[in-house]
């Protein structure tokens, strides 16, 4: 069986999708029904600082992938062609 790595990006692509939308409504929260002093606000730009440093981490990482190498999975063992030894 044999696909394409990018099969991988797009999962990850929806997953950061989904993990924004929640960021949105986590920030909006916290900026209008928490408090309004100065641990809101430094919370609030503590997770953003983190959200983006990893966003940052994870994209140094993805950018040195090849994403149109085929993965093969199984290929041996599926394979009736080949003798087992």
């Amino acid at each position: 069986m044999t696909f394409f790595l990018s099969i991988f990006l797009y999962i990850y692509l929806a997953f950061l999708f989904f993990w924004l939308v929640f960021c949105w409504v986590a920030i909006y929260h916290m900026l209008r029904f928490g408090f309004k002093n100065f641990t809101t606000f430094f919370t609030t730009f503590i997770f953003i600082g983190i959200s983006i440093i990893m966003l940052a981490v994870s994209y140094n990482y993805i950018i040195e992938i090849d994403w149109d190498a085929n993965i093969t999975i199984l290929g041996g063992i599926l394979n009736p062609q080949m003798p087992f030894n």
